[in-house]
């Protein structure tokens, strides 16, 4: 009896080490068989289209065509995954890259030499290649299409809603609710979604984990401060959670948040529960805490991601008497952390990523603050 057969990859960069380091770390997994390799996008979408591999290293800056031009094109043509390994001096570049159809991303080191320079990236490079097994290429296709229409997915009912809707004004006020995502493979184009749809008017605290590797952070708060309409930054002992604004987890410790008085505060980390294992920073840890910290003025929302996190976070949204949202499994881009979510009973409503921002909204206008 044969097994299932190995995924077939292409690697495309413009530097022959680079690519020879690849071939040579991938080589005797035997789930994995290299079926092709090119130096740049136009040379890259001939041996794709020659190859049909199930999935694609791709490097950014090359020439004649970029990786972002690669990835428009193919997204076009031929959608197929597409993991950026890229050097931490791009990293602005890479949420760019999964905006535009890219589905994950490994920090490569800025000097490779040989194989034994991508050995630190080994593991994480292996786990995101064999990731596309559980991967919905239409999801990434749909996300795309979701994107373009940005700011024009929210509902004019939905607006008719808000008129009159007024953020308090006095300094040091808890928010009326607190919103809470978490995401992991295929998150930063969802999220990014949300908030360009949500209107910042609403009476929230946003509180955002998504799973990165470090040093990615600060790019992603800052795509996120251009390319939404809230005001965005990264999560911060010293100052208060503020109604009105997006706070990110940084990718060193879980966001965690509690009361203290009349106002609500980041905890520094490491929490003892970090330290014992698991994600860090932890889309479980963050809705405990905001449970705790907020009872039933808690929204939490669960997008594309990888199960193995969110679980008992929403086990403890529900029991605090929040509610909790999760993306369809159909239309994110890895189903397991959504499916795992739906299985624990404590979902209040299931639906694909355009629906959801007016689930949101209709949470928060149709529940006492």
């Amino acid at each position: 009896m044969t097994g299932p057969r190995p995924l077939k990859v292409v690697i495309i960069d413009d530097q022959p080490v680079i690519r020879k380091a690849l071939v040579a770390l991938l080589h005797g997994e035997p789930d994995l068989q290299i079926v092709g390799q090119a130096g740049d996008g136009e040379e890259g979408l001939k041996v794709v289209f020659a190859t049909q591999p199930d999935v694609i290293t791709l490097d950014l800056e090359m020439p004649k065509l970029d990786g972002f031009a690669f990835l428009r094109l193919l997204m076009a043509k031929q959608p197929r995954p597409v993991v950026i390994v890229s050097s931490h001096a791009t990293r602005e570049s890479v949420f760019r890259a999964l905006e535009l159809g890219a589905v994950e991303f490994v920090a490569k080191p800025s000097r490779i030499a040989s194989e034994a320079d991508l050995v630190p990236v080994r593991d994480d490079l292996l786990r995101k290649l064999r990731t596309v097994t559980q991967l919905s290429i239409r999801g990434v296709s749909e996300r795309m299409r979701l994107q373009g229409q940005g700011m024009r997915l929210r509902s004019r009912s939905s607006e008719e809603l808000l008129t009159g809707l007024r953020l308090p004004t006095e300094p040091g006020l808890l928010p009326r609710f607190v919103l809470c995502i978490g995401a992991s493979t295929g998150g930063p184009p969802a999220i990014a979604t949300l908030l360009q749809t949500l209107p910042p008017k609403l009476p929230v605290s946003v509180l955002i984990t998504q799973h990165m590797p470090s040093k990615f952070t600060a790019a992603f708060v800052d795509r996120l401060r251009r390319t939404t309409p809230w005001p965005v930054r990264e999560a911060d002992p010293a100052l208060p959670v503020a109604p009105g604004e997006v706070l990110v987890a940084s990718a060193s410790h879980s966001l965690c948040i509690y009361r203290d008085g009349g106002v609500l505060r980041v905890r520094p980390g490491h929490d003892i529960s970090e330290l014992l294992g698991g994600y860090i920073p932890s889309i479980d840890l963050m809705l405990s805490s905001a449970a705790e910290a907020m009872g039933r003025a808690v929204i939490a929302v669960v997008l594309s991601g990888m199960s193995g996190d969110a679980v008992a976070g929403v086990k403890a949204v529900h029991r605090a008497g929040g509610r909790v949202l999760v993306e369809s499994p159909q239309s994110a881009v890895i189903a397991s952390m959504p499916e795992e979510v739906i299985q624990t009973g404590a979902v209040s409503d299931v639906a694909p990523l355009p629906k959801l921002p007016s689930l949101i909204i209709r949470h928060i206008l149709t529940r006492p603050g």
